[in-house]
């Protein structure tokens, strides 16, 4: 049986993929995963405590590190990404497979620096949202990628740019991941502007305008005050389509999909490119210093 570490308690997500591999009760139970979360590490005492009792997680450790040599891979989940790096770096380094939780950092190279690890020790790793793995999400990949190439696309979904986790990346970083999924890598520029404040903490909805060098455009519409739901909408040149997703399946489906690389069965060919790690961040880091400078932000100064 794999042996897996949590790092973080904080986020929801400890629990989510707690009850998918240990507790057989729980409807989105994986039952033939065999894998077990078997020991978690939190910032928070109380919290992890929690996450621990209804996740069955038998072992809380004091330190992040506690668990090297305990576990056979480790799951990164804490909410900020600027810590993703520090708390990965051991295990990467000492050849631990690791899925780190999004986003994969907060800083451009941060993101590169957690990819140049993994390659170094040659450890076993990916980052994502699970959003993309969800069966409507990847229907809608597969539809897109019918439409003769994809030449403008709308993605929808929550973002606060003040968000104590990082900024706006923290959630924004779910319709980015989307559009990279479906637009590819490449971006040249970006450029957002964020409208009036619409709560207390003075954040307003968002748009974000990315371009390839080859005219392709893409416009992310990041949402403070409108119902929460993630939407996406492509023109191609042969056709058009549009959809709100359903992700109410992201963890299990996203699981399925890093179990395996955390057992080292796909080191070699991630479904996940490790480019789209690292522009995601970029494009993250790129909106927030766009609406500081009210200006357009190249993606190669980054």
């Amino acid at each position: 049986m794999l042996t897996i570490g949590l790092l973080g308690s904080d986020n929801s997500h400890a629990e989510r993929f707690s009850e998918l591999l240990n507790c057989p009760e729980h409807p989105n139970y994986l039952a033939n995963a065999d894998a077990r979360i078997v020991a978690i590490w939190g910032q928070d005492a109380e919290r992890t405590a929690q996450v621990a009792e209804k996740g069955k997680i038998d072992k809380i450790v004091a330190e992040p590190t506690d668990m090297l040599g305990q576990v056979d891979a480790v799951i990164c989940v804490t909410r900020h990404g600027g810590r993703h790096l520090g708390l990965v770096r051991p295990y990467l380094e000492a050849g631990v497979p690791t899925f780190v939780d999004k986003p994969i950092a907060t800083e451009p190279a941060d993101a590169r620096a957690i990819v140049a690890l993994a390659a170094k020790h040659n450890t076993p790793f990916t980052s994502y949202s699970t959003v993309r793995f969800s069966a409507d999400t990847q229907a809608f990949l597969q539809t897109a990628q019918g439409l003769g190439g994809v030449r403008v696309g709308v993605y929808s979904g929550p973002a606060t740019r003040r968000s104590v986790y990082g900024g706006v990346i923290f959630y924004a970083i779910h319709s980015i991941e989307l559009m990279l999924m479906v637009q590819g890598t490449g971006i040249e520029w970006v450029h957002a502007v964020e409208g009036p404040a619409v709560d207390e903490a003075g954040n307003g909805n968002m748009t974000a305008i990315c371009a390839w060098p080859d005219g392709a455009t893409a416009t992310l519409e990041l949402t403070v005050d409108a119902q929460y739901s993630f939407q996406a909408l492509v023109l191609g040149r042969a056709g058009s389509h549009g959809t709100r997703l359903d992700i109410s399946d992201c963890y299990r489906e996203g699981m399925k999909r890093f179990l395996p690389v955390l057992r080292g069965e796909l080191h070699e060919q991630p479904e996940v490119p490790t480019a789209q790690m690292v522009e995601a961040v970029c494009v993250g880091k790129a909106i927030d210093l766009s609406m500081d400078r009210n200006e357009r932000i190249y993606l190669k100064d980054l």
